[in-house]
């Protein structure tokens, strides 16, 4: 093991606690600068980090590490002038307060990073280097011991203020946010949780459990929210713990862990029902939502290395089937993951290999007949097999991992090449539209590539059309931002999908969207259902009252075309038309019809080509 690996984590994780919680604390104090509660606390939570960067560090193991060199003086300063502020007493220095939260931000953000790039690189995690562990798991518990007690004996001695070793003892193996015992508490007690199964002949079940979306919370709401809801997924962990038969565990960010001694019960899927609700956080109706995975001793594991990698092969499986669910390992489980990282590698092979291409799907402007748009659909030309392979067959996948971010630009490039060779041969308001996922919108990079690829293709930016689905309104503010930017560089959007999934009625009035796009299963039984056909129509109305255009996909049928008609849609799209085709045959029926688009457009509705 690395001479800093164990202990070297362990130290990182807890300075990370110690300057977050101060960070909390200084936001404390500027909304009660006037407040003796928020000083003392801003005392106690400075003295804690004083403690862990003066006297437990001791040079010997953060500032050690390269990449944390420059972080120690910098935590050592902002001690400091805190201390500075806390001496000048009440109401305390709210500018002050203000710029020392900033940089306390910005270095628990490069804390994580560095914390999370060291950790990979001596590979410690749960199930690492546990011959090791357990080798040495009374010397690591019996030096942390020591540890402890002498920081808090010198801090007692050199600081003067009132620390009480309860307090320290508390924290030491308790996170701060949530309160629920630490990553450093399993790891000194899990060995002897599955002895005493052991001993007992009784189950010992490991529930490891994620939150979903939660980086979208935090981005969305802010990190006061993000902490709002870390404590109250606690509070629902806390309620089944039970002493020396289960404990709750958060193991780091929105990860978390239970571990129950006795016999099975439905431990697992009341928590998934109590985890996947809504939840009022300062005024926001939140979404919880998590994934839970579990491996049971002595069924899945006679260890506790292999109980920790089949929960989190079960919580893989979890996320996998769509999020917020509830999976127990079996030995099928390893064959799913198998054929899924097969399918990655496959997937990324296709990549290097330019094996990706677009076929094309026609709009029609549904007032005149004529050829308004067509949307870029991607296919996979899998060599192996020699097939065709629609998205359905590997999108999924590629969302599941961030290889949708290259497919998206993959697609975005091809697109706009073709979409500009048929500016010359199309009507000026012909459109090309490209679906973007709500992962790659939130990635940075997007952006960027959007505006390299229009330079490089000259295409004009009002002869492309981005589809984004519903889901983008929950992921994060970086994707809302981004669609921002993206309508001031003159590109269109298209809210595709509208209604299969979450409600986005609250949006449409305040988002600059140009065009929605009415789900295909709402013109499923569309010429014999009443309701669909109120539901169809409302949208529609909806739409137009909004300034916003409506395309139909989907559309299979004449009864399905002539209602959309009726109604005033301005679109339409769906192999009643046309089904998907290659840009050669596309190119065809423009140039064909280039010369009648005029003479047509004021007759009757033809859909001929």
């Amino acid at each position: 093991m690395p001479r800093f690996g164990f202990f070297a984590i362990r130290e990182f994780h807890i300075a990370i606690r110690d300057v977050t919680h101060l960070r909390d604390m200084v936001s404390l104090a500027q909304l009660a600068d006037g407040s003796p509660e928020s000083l003392e606390q801003l005392s106690a939570a400075n003295d804690l980090v004083y403690i862990r960067f003066e006297r437990i560090d001791g040079g010997d193991t953060i500032s050690e590490i390269p990449a944390y060199a420059g972080i120690v003086p910098q935590v050592k300063d902002a001690v400091k002038r805190i201390d500075v502020i806390i001496q000048a007493g009440l109401p305390l220095d709210e500018k002050g307060l203000r710029q020392l939260g900033i940089e306390l931000d910005q270095i628990v953000a490069r804390m994580n990073d560095e914390y999370y790039k060291y950790g990979e690189e001596v590979n410690v995690d749960l199930y690492a280097a546990e011959t090791n562990l357990n080798r040495f798991n009374y010397q690591i518990a019996f030096a942390l011991t020591v540890l402890s007690a002498l920081a808090i004996g010198t801090a007692v001695l050199l600081i003067g203020r009132r620390e009480t070793i309860s307090k320290l003892e508390f924290l030491a193996w308790r996170d701060a946010t949530t309160e629920l015992k630490n990553r450093a508490w399993m790891s000194a007690n899990r060995d002897g949780l599955l002895e005493r199964a052991r001993l007992s002949g009784q189950q010992l079940r490991l529930f490891l459990i994620d939150l979903d979306h939660f980086k979208s919370v935090n981005d969305t709401f802010g990190h006061h929210i993000g902490d709002m809801l870390l404590k109250t997924v606690a509070e629902t962990l806390q309620s089944v713990e039970r002493p020396d038969e289960v404990a709750a565990v958060r193991l780091g960010g929105d990860e978390f862990a239970i571990m129950a001694i006795g016999p099975s019960d439905d431990l697992g899927h009341r928590l998934r029902e109590q985890l996947n609700r809504f939840a009022d956080l300062d005024g926001h109706q939140v979404r919880i939502g998590a994934s839970i995975g579990m491996a049971s001793f002595p069924d899945h594991g006679a260890d506790i290395s292999t109980l920790l990698r089949n929960a989190d092969s079960a919580l893989y499986a979890a996320k996998a089937e769509g999020r917020s669910g509830f999976v127990t390992f079996s030995p099928a489980i390893l064959s799913q993951i198998d054929l899924q990282l097969g399918e990655e590698a496959a997937i990324k092979q296709a990549l290097d290999d330019d094996e990706l291409f677009l076929v094309w799907q026609p709009q029609f402007e549904l007032a005149s007949g004529r050829m308004i748009g067509a949307e870029a659909l991607v296919r996979w030309r899998d060599r192996v097999s020699g097939t065709v392979r629609l998205p359905d067959s590997f999108i999924p996948t590629a969302e599941r991992s961030d290889l949708i971010l290259e497919i998206d630009k993959v697609v975005l490039s091809k697109a706009c090449a073709q979409a500009v060779r048929w500016v010359p041969v199309s009507a000026g308001d012909f459109i090309c539209a490209v679906n973007v996922s709500g992962k790659t919108l939130q990635a940075d990079a997007f952006f960027v590539h959007l505006v390299e690829v229009l330079q490089q293709t000259r295409l004009p930016p009002a002869r492309l059309q981005l589809e984004i689905t519903e889901g983008v309104f929950i992921q994060s503010k970086d994707a809302l931002n981004t669609l921002a930017k993206i309508r001031k560089l003159g590109v269109s959007l298209a809210l595709d999908d509208f209604g299969s999934g979450y409600s986005s009625f609250g949006y449409l009035a305040d988002l600059d969207l140009n065009q929605l796009k009415i789900d295909r299963s709402f013109l499923n039984d569309l010429e014999s259902s009443r309701k669909k056909q109120d539901v169809v129509g409302g949208i529609i109305a909806l739409a137009n009252s909004l300034g916003m255009t409506v395309m139909a996909e989907g559309v299979e049928t004449e009864g399905q075309l002539a209602f959309l008609i009726a109604e005033q849609c301005h679109g339409a799209q769906g192999f009643f038309m046309s089904e998907p085709i290659e840009e050669k045959l596309l190119t065809n029926h423009l140039i064909a019809r280039r010369g009648n688009l005029k003479a047509r457009a004021g007759s009757k509705l033809n859909l001929s080509a």
